[in-house]
């Protein structure tokens, strides 16, 4: 399944394990509308409900993105056609990834940084392409080959991630407000990224940071993001 293997592939670039499987908490149109409303129509939702025992989580990825992803080969993040499913999918998988990291290492989370760190996720996913799904690969990366090739491809996927992006929630609105602040932070701190580490083929420091960056609260991502 494809979330599945976008969960394997972050875990990996984090060098993380958590303690919960993503295709476990799938859920249906029907449970968003039950607990969210029309939030289903956002083509990503993940629902978190707590309750005396602990928390009730469930992750909702537009079904036609998740077709997308399963039924054509090749780079879906630079393939105009299926971007969109993989930024979708990525951007799920992110929340419900984040949120179980902190869970497992007992720590709150806001709003705010999930929506940060999902941002930062679809860049590096988009930026490392179809390596994040090989180890082999990653090494061969990590070990200096295609400096050049990583370095171009950041520059197109900060283009199309920040700056031909186009928000659902009007400005001044809780939502808007939050996910204008997590996108502007995302591409700064991405653009600090590439030009700190990828202008001089630094694959190793540049995996570095972004585990670190990972581990980091709220208030050091914000740092981070200057």
């Amino acid at each position: 399944m494809p979330l599945s293997g976008i969960q394997a592939s972050l875990c990996r670039l984090y060098d993380i394990r958590v303690s919960c499987e993503v295709a476990d908490y799938v859920c249906d149109r029907s449970t968003v509308e039950a607990t969210a409303g029309s939030e289903h129509e956002r083509g990503e939702v993940l629902i978190v409900v707590e309750e005396a025992d602990g928390l009730t989580v469930g992750l909702y990825v537009d079904p036609a993105a998740v077709e997308h992803l399963e039924t054509a080969d090749g780079d879906a993040w630079m393939d105009e056609g299926r971007r969109w499913a993989a930024c979708l999918a990525t951007e799920g998988v992110s929340h419900f990834l984040y949120l179980v990291f902190r869970v497992d290492s007992d720590t709150s989370v806001s709003q705010l940084e999930l929506e940060l760190q999902a941002e930062v996720d679809k860049y590096a996913s988009a930026v490392l392409g179809q390596e994040m799904h090989s180890p082999s690969k990653l090494q061969g990366m990590l070990e200096g080959n295609g400096v050049g090739a990583i370095r171009a491809r950041s520059r197109e996927v900060r283009r199309r991630l920040f700056h031909d992006a186009k928000f659902i929630d009007d400005p001044g609105s809780a939502e808007g407000d939050r996910y204008r602040v997590a996108h502007h932070r995302a591409a700064r701190y991405t653009a600090s990224l590439e030009r700190r580490f990828l202008d001089r083929g630094d694959i190793p420091a540049f995996l570095q940071e972004l585990r670190r960056f990972y581990r980091r609260g709220l208030r050091g991502k914000l740092e981070a993001s200057q």
